[in-house]
């Protein structure tokens, strides 16, 4: 296995069905995230919540064939960034696929260190579900998710929140930003409030769990600037429910 990639994803995937479940992306959805990489040829993608390293093996290796420079996964406990560094470790993938370990609002706020001043490639967003549109807010403020960037967002049909603020026009962003902004004045709060001037455009594409439940994938075109009269400039996916 070592050096191989595929093979150790498709070991990952045996365990996953003959074993214990385990939470990653797949072999369906990741075929289609690794066509966004493929055609869209980001040199750096960022994720959040990596888990045991299923997608960045599948990523990471996607974005290495695709001329890319650095897959950035950002997970919360030590134990599973453990498991995954290994695993890149012995596909071979560790000049590409860099792990940060904590807080993923603590992670941003570093990287952003790091890509002052420009938006970063492509996300994706696959760690608790509840945290998606703080985050990605946080993403916008720093700077991170911009004009151009392409986002991937896992697993986010039942998150009413987050496919609100997705979908919603700046004018009822900027609504939004005002009201939380005097809830933040009046009460400490880690709440992001993220960029009105951004709005994103959906549509419905299908696939299929790991588990082989079907499941729909909420594509949107890009994060775009709304007082610009340019097109779209980059992607806004959800892969879902």
């Amino acid at each position: 296995m070592k050096g191989c990639p595929d093979r150790i994803l498709a070991a990952i995937d045996e365990y996953g069905r003959e074993k214990a479940f385990l939470m990653n992306v797949g072999t369906e959805k990741g075929q289609i995230v690794s066509k966004v990489i493929s055609r869209a040829k980001p040199k750096v993608v960022v994720e959040l919540g990596g888990y045991i390293g299923y997608s960045a093996l599948l990523f990471g290796d996607a974005l290495r064939k695709a001329g890319g420079q650095k897959y950035i996964s950002l997970e919360v406990s030590p134990i599973f960034a453990s498991v995954s560094a290994a695993l890149i470790g012995l596909a071979g993938l560790c000049d590409t696929v860099e792990i940060m370990v904590g807080p993923c609002r603590d992670s941003l706020q570093a990287l952003s260190k790091t890509y002052s001043g420009r938006g970063l490639d492509m996300f994706f967003l696959d760690h608790a579900k509840v945290e998606y549109t703080n985050d990605l807010k946080l993403c916008e403020e720093l700077g991170l998710v911009s004009q151009g960037t392409t986002v991937v967002a896992d697993n986010v049909s039942r998150n009413p929140e987050y496919l609100e603020y997705v979908r919603a026009s700046g004018a009822k962003k900027r609504m939004a930003a005002d009201n939380n902004k005097r809830l933040t004045m009046c009460h400490e709060s880690d709440m992001s409030l993220g960029r009105p001037d951004l709005r994103y455009e959906t549509s419905v594409v299908h696939s299929i769990e790991p588990t082989g439940e079907p499941v729909s994938i909420w594509m949107s075109s890009s994060p775009v600037s709304t007082n610009r009269s340019t097109g779209c400039s980059g992607d806004f996916i959800l892969l879902g429910e």
